[in-house]
């Protein structure tokens, strides 16, 4: 497939999303959520065009020089391999990202990224999306706590398994403690 088809299907489907989020409007991800995930994922998500050149230098730089691979995706990336199903961890897959991302940025605001993947992440086990998460977990999104919102935009680096263990459990909640401390220190005044 080339990439204009490529694009032709992420365009329709972030355009299916749209019109899901409207309707179920008052039952989507908080802006604190889509915080949490800026700040986690993307803190440059306002400095660049869909890639973020200096996280992916530095993931390279870590793997060639330390062994240890780290993540360069950006929303706009994680958006685009999520919607596109495409999990290989090949060069192709990661390029066709990089094409694909800032064609992303430049049809929907970057405002509107994170609420757009955190609608249809995946959060573990029988959570495919905010509804099935919230369903599983027994969340009411209009009513969340702030560890809450933390916990559950955990899930997207920390999937939940099906039998979700203690050293699990402990792994989501102490990245739930570490995105609340991330949004203090480069959002002091944002409301909790």
């Amino acid at each position: 497939m080339n990439i204009r088809d490529e694009w032709r299907q992420l365009s329709a489907s972030i355009d299916e999303l749209e019109r899901e989020i409207e309707y179920f409007s008052s039952l989507c991800p908080s802006p604190r959520m889509c915080r949490f995930l800026i700040v986690a994922e993307d803190h440059r998500l306002g400095k660049h065009t869909g890639v973020d050149f200096i996280a992916l230098c530095r993931a390279v730089w870590k793997t060639l020089f330390y062994g240890k691979r780290q993540g360069a995706s950006t929303i706009a990336m994680q958006l685009t391999r999520t919607i596109t199903g495409n999990h290989d961890r090949t060069v192709r897959r990661k390029a066709l990202e990089m094409l694909l991302a800032p064609r992303l940025t430049r049809y929907v605001s970057k405002e509107r990224l994170p609420l757009l993947y955190l609608w249809c992440g995946y959060y573990g086990w029988k959570m495919n999306g905010f509804q099935q998460a919230c369903q599983r977990l027994d969340l009411d999104p209009s009513s969340m706590t702030l560890q809450e919102d933390a916990e559950l935009v955990a899930r997207l680096k920390y999937p939940q398994p099906r039998e979700c263990n203690s050293k699990r459990m402990k792994t989501i909640r102490a990245r739930g403690q570490y995105l609340i401390e991330r949004l203090d220190l480069h959002d002091p005044g944002f409301p909790r």
